[in-house]
């Protein structure tokens, strides 16, 4: 397997480059924030780019965010504003939508061309910044900011190039960016925390910021009510984490955290879409006396399944929490808008 792998993780490096070299980034109206990572899923970037529509929205600026929307079933150009309460998931995708209902404020704009789709609505959204999500390889498009998210507990992977490894591009690309995010920081030893730390400087001669997940919530399917944590409590019932993400290790972290006690664990494909005979398949023989605790990125997916599931599902609700780099973070975004 190696020995077919290495050579198209030699012909992926090329192609990157090639592609990288026919594109010539155009520049937007506004200023630009791209959100990416170098390596496949994983990295946490869907919370940070929330928790960077909350920054923006509370400085009283409008932001619109620019996603291809993976893993969604319709093809056309897709405006997600208000909260996207009539919108189908397989339209938006799991990811815009979760954001255009986590944030209902912001505007989300899904499609394939995102340079195209935003001058198709720059004068009917008129914002003052675009948010590129999953950016950092997009060349088409002009940044003024590049933010990087790279997941502590597995950053680099074996550090071999896709698809013998999990790298989009190798680590010294961190040099392009401005902001370098680590989530998942409370899943190492302190010491290899520092070390990585000290590597990224080393790498980019920047300092990273450090995030960990927290302010746990138990949701109930709707995402609006909370959930009775007494009945996760109680001793008569059983607990099974379900989810379908790209690093569910980081999801059992926060229900072990949370205080909640697992039976087992049900891990899917990542943007695993839900429906009641994959329910009937994987959870129905467990379903008695039984709760099944998904992301919010699941339970986006989980809106039309039979109420049968529904009152066994709790979403647990979590957001980054910055251990180091708050004061660099809000200071860099708001230099950009002001300066740009």
């Amino acid at each position: 397997m190696k020995k077919i792998l290495y050579p198209l993780s030699v012909i992926y490096s090329i192609l990157l480059k090639i592609d990288k070299y026919c594109h010539t980034p155009k520049k937007l109206d506004k200023p630009v924030i791209s959100i990416g990572n170098i390596t496949c899923g994983g990295n946490g970037k869907t919370p940070i780019v929330i928790t960077l529509l909350k920054l923006l929205l509370k400085n009283n600026l409008k932001p619109v965010v620019l996603t291809r929307g993976y893993y969604r079933k319709g093809k056309k150009t897709i405006l997600l504003k208000n909260g996207a309460v009539n919108i189908n998931v397989y339209d938006s995708g799991d990811e815009p939508l979760l954001i255009a209902r986590s944030v209902p404020k912001s505007v989300v704009l899904v499609g394939h061309n995102r340079y195209k789709n935003a001058l198709r609505f720059m004068e009917q959204l008129q914002p003052d910044i675009y948010i590129l999500d999953d950016g950092f390889q997009h060349w088409n498009i002009y940044r003024n900011l590049d933010i990087v998210c790279l997941n502590a507990f597995n950053p680099f992977g074996n550090g071999l190039l896709l698809p013998a490894g999990i790298l989009r591009e190798r680590p010294n690309s961190l040099k392009r960016a401005q902001l370098i995010v680590i989530t998942n920081s409370d899943m190492i030893p302190y010491l290899k925390l520092v070390h990585l730390k000290q590597l990224i400087i080393k790498l980019c001669d920047k300092k990273p910021v450090t995030t960990y997940y927290g302010n746990f919530k138990y949701k109930q399917i709707d995402l609006c009510k909370d959930f009775n944590l007494e009945l996760l409590l109680n001793k008569k019932s059983k607990n099974y984490a379900l989810s379908g993400i790209g690093f569910s290790e980081g999801f059992h972290n926060s229900i072990k955290k949370s205080g909640i006690q697992l039976e087992s664990s049900i891990r899917l494909r990542d943007h695993q879409y839900y429906c009641n005979n994959l329910l009937n398949k994987v959870i129905k023989s467990k379903i008695d006396n039984a709760y099944f605790i998904v992301t919010e990125k699941d339970a986006i997916k989980m809106q039309n399944i039979d109420p049968i599931f529904k009152k066994h599902i709790v979403v647990l609700s979590v957001q980054p929490i910055f251990l180091s780099g708050i004061t660099e973070w809000e200071k860099t975004i708001l230099q950009i808008i002001h300066h740009s």
